[in-house]
């Protein structure tokens, strides 16, 4: 099997592009142009004539290559113009280069492997079905509350500008104690900024009676999926039920054309437990780890500092 191993200026991007919309499941952040902005660095792995690639997003820690999973991009993988099996994933896992001194991949829901990995879960709803038949499965706190929240005065609005939403998500990374790095908010901007030149963002946000914005919520859409990339609200949001309102809006919106919404989450059991009152279901994608030495003292080293802090 001719898998190559390439440097990202090495990388004929139509054609991975080609391969990318051409591949089932065809997931918007395996496109080199979402690549470019959500990975400090990244290569490939290339089979054939872009019959099917991998992306190996990488960072340098301690000196060393370490191809880590980066954020904002739940799900990457092996991706393929024809079917994939267990035995094509596994010659992908055996390419990557040992000068990469350790792994740590999320695969995507089409990478069909029965062992090496562990799963994470993602909760998923096709919006395929008409309302009523969508409605029957949602939990009847989620009617409730949108229901009460229709009857204020509160405001429901599109295409919420960069500003606002960065600082609805600051306050609430600040207040909820999320551990979003600057680093991770820059990428952020970015991506948000370059979707929507792109036409493939959409953010809706609530206002409150006092024309604040208590909730938004940011979504990515492609041919046949919508990607729940982030929400935010403040206690004024909760207590008109920003989210599930804006989420309703959003499947009536999208309901009977072919779309999946992808709550892209969550391992968190309360969040979980959200997502599945809108009649979500998990559908979970492997995680591939091969932690090296180097790797091993990386994360040892982590959480040495970690306890060190809170001993303080």
């Amino acid at each position: 099997m001719n898998i190559r191993y390439l440097k990202n200026e090495e990388l004929d991007t139509a054609s991975w592009d080609a391969c990318i919309q051409e591949s089932m499941p065809s997931l918007l952040y395996a496109y080199s142009w979402y690549l470019d902005l959500v990975c400090d660095d990244w290569d490939a792995l290339v089979l054939g004539d872009y019959e099917a690639v991998m992306p190996l997003p990488f960072t340098k820690k301690l000196g060393f290559k370490m191809a880590l999973h980066p954020p904002f991009c739940q799900q990457l993988g092996v991706f393929s113009r024809s079917a994939v099996n267990e035995s094509l994933v596994n010659a992908f896992l055996a390419a990557i280069p040992r000068r990469f001194r350790g792994v740590n991949l999320h695969l995507n829901y089409h990478n069909p492997l029965k062992s090496g990995v562990s799963r994470r879960s993602n909760y998923v709803l096709d919006l395929m079905p008409d309302m009523d038949e969508l409605k029957t499965h949602f939990e009847s706190s989620v009617i409730r509350s949108v229901r009460k929240s229709e009857k204020s005065s509160c405001a429901l609005l599109e295409g919420i500008d960069l500003k606002s939403i960065l600082e609805l998500l600051a306050w609430q990374n600040k207040d909820k104690n999320m551990g979003i790095s600057s680093r991770s908010m820059r990428k952020l901007e970015r991506l948000i900024t370059v979707c929507t030149q792109k036409g493939v963002l959409i953010s809706i946000g609530l206002y409150s009676p006092m024309n604040h914005l208590c909730a938004v919520a940011v979504f990515l859409k492609d041919r046949q999926r919508l990607y729940y990339l982030l929400g935010a609200s403040d206690e004024i949001g909760r207590e008109y039920a920003g989210m599930p309102r804006i989420l309703l809006y959003l499947i009536e919106k999208f309901v009977g054309q072919g779309y999946t919404l992808d709550f892209e989450g969550s391992e968190i059991p309360g969040v979980a437990r959200f997502f599945k009152k809108f009649g979500a279901k998990n559908s979970p994608y492997p995680v591939y780890s091969r932690q090296g030495f180097v790797m091993s003292c990386y994360f040892h080293s982590k959480n040495l500092i970690l306890r060190n802090f809170l001993r303080k």
